[in-house]
């Protein structure tokens, strides 16, 4: 059973990207539609084909049989057209008006407007709303009505429309329309369910990722624009060129920090939206870590913290990260926290190593207060409270763990972190967080 049901994935996974492959490609039409489509026709295409076979076998004209074999053929055939077009109306114009023919065939053979396989006109709205939605339901809500009034118009006028079917025939009509609407009905409510959910998960999601964008603009900007501040009050106050000189170099790093952080929400807005994709590409761990030490320099030096990191050791060492958000929104925030954290005089450990082939664990520690149980255990929830003033009462919003977890998640690499706390009793406090990224 298992093995039925993984041969069936994989042959529909295989006929979906063959289908689907330049769409995907060119992005110019919602996976979900293209789904919608094959699963519309390779349901319906088993009832077409029984209704080709049943004239075959049960008419005395071949003329439905060789009509319904044709429109089965182009209904089966349609879903091929998404290779060459974007236009999910055409194709499903094509799939839908096929089956109109099919049935107005077969419908014609066997009484006309008495026939009961008439019903089956009633699923082709609901169809054509699958597809393309309100415009679908109304064109096919009138296309529908068309053929019908016209068997009842020549109904009325007296003519006598062909009853070919046998007895057998009828029972197996009878058989196709009742276990069919069943089958069809069932088919069609679970592909609209999941298309809610779907749509609904999406949405959430699309949703979460814009509110981490607006954390990063107002949490990740903060900091540029304080040292912007600082460095031009350090040019007002100094006359000496040399102290000058340093402001500008302030407030010029924290204006290029400023300019990728917004070009970076910007891209990431974009890949929300599924209109760009996340570029990992190598990036250098000590060219990380001397952006660090520029962007948050001053901090550094108001607490005389030093950061511990043996560069000449780890210049061989990439990894796969987007580099902008990397810098920023992971590394800063994590080197900000453990300053803010971290007494006078203290250090930063910053380290590596590889736990498994292609992956490598970079560990950052401080010897800081240390952080309770209740913060600790709900660090990266974004509903929980857990800002609190650094050790000189510097604020925060809490925002900076959840931003630095989902940019590590977004390169497919996970967050843990330890933490002791200080206590009047213990005096060895400290937090370590570990990033496990991919490496080249």
């Amino acid at each position: 059973m298992i093995f039925e049901r993984s041969l069936f994935f994989r042959t529909y996974s295989g006929l979906y990207h063959f289908i689907a492959e330049k769409r995907l490609a060119e992005r110019d039409l919602n996976p979900t539609i293209i789904h919608i489509i094959l699963t519309i026709v390779l349901t319906t295409s088993i009832l077409m084909w029984a209704y080709a076979i049943l004239a075959y076998t049960s008419l005395t004209s071949q003329a439905p049989f060789i009509i319904g074999a044709i429109a089965s053929a182009a209904h089966l055939f349609s879903p091929i057209l998404l290779r060459y077009t974007k236009s999910a109306a055409t194709v499903g114009n094509i799939l839908l008006f096929s089956g109109m023919v099919h049935q107005a065939s077969f419908s014609y053979f066997t009484g006309g407007f008495m026939s009961p396989t008439l019903i089956w006109y009633g699923i082709l709205p609901m169809l054509g709303g699958l597809i393309d939605g309100k415009r679908g339901v109304i064109l096919w809500g009138f296309l529908t009505l068309v053929i019908p009034l016209c068997y009842l118009s020549l109904e009325i006028y007296g003519l006598e429309f062909p009853n070919e079917i046998t007895t057998r025939g009828e029972l197996v009509s009878q058989m196709l329309i009742v276990f069919g609407w069943i089958f069809l009905s069932s088919t069609i409510i679970s592909v609209f369910v999941y298309m809610k959910t779907t749509s609904e998960k999406l949405l959430a999601s699309q949703g979460k990722k814009i509110d981490d964008l607006v954390r990063v603009l107002f949490h990740d900007l903060a900091n540029p624009l304080g040292r912007i501040s600082i460095g031009l009050n350090i040019t007002k106050k100094h006359e000496n060129p040399d102290q000058t000189q340093r402001g500008i170099e302030i407030a010029s790093q924290a204006t290029q920090a400023m300019i990728e952080i917004t070009q970076n929400v910007r891209k990431m807005y974009a890949i929300s939206k599924g209109k760009a994709d996340m570029d990992l590409v190598p990036f250098s761990l000590v060219e990380g870590i001397k952006y660090v030490r520029k962007v948050c320099g001053d901090d550094l030096e108001k607490k005389k913290i030093t950061i511990d990191f043996d560069q000449d050791k780890y210049l061989d060492l990439k990894i796969l990260v987007e580099p902008i958000s990397f810098k920023n929104q992971v590394l800063c925030n994590l080197i900000s926290n453990a300053i803010k954290f971290s007494s006078e005089g203290k250090s930063i450990k910053i380290y590596a190593s590889e736990v498994q082939k292609g992956y490598v664990q970079i560990f950052i520690s401080d010897e800081g207060i240390g952080m309770p149980p209740q913060i600790l255990e709900n660090l990266f929830d974004i509903n929980s409270k857990t800002s609190r003033n650094g050790t000189l009462g510097e604020t925060g919003t809490g925002f900076g763990m959840h931003i630095m977890k989902s940019f590590v998640e977004m390169y497919e690499g996970e967050v843990s972190v330890e933490s002791i706390e200080r206590t009047k009793q213990n005096s060895n406090s400290g937090t370590t967080f570990k990033l496990l990224l991919k490496s080249s």
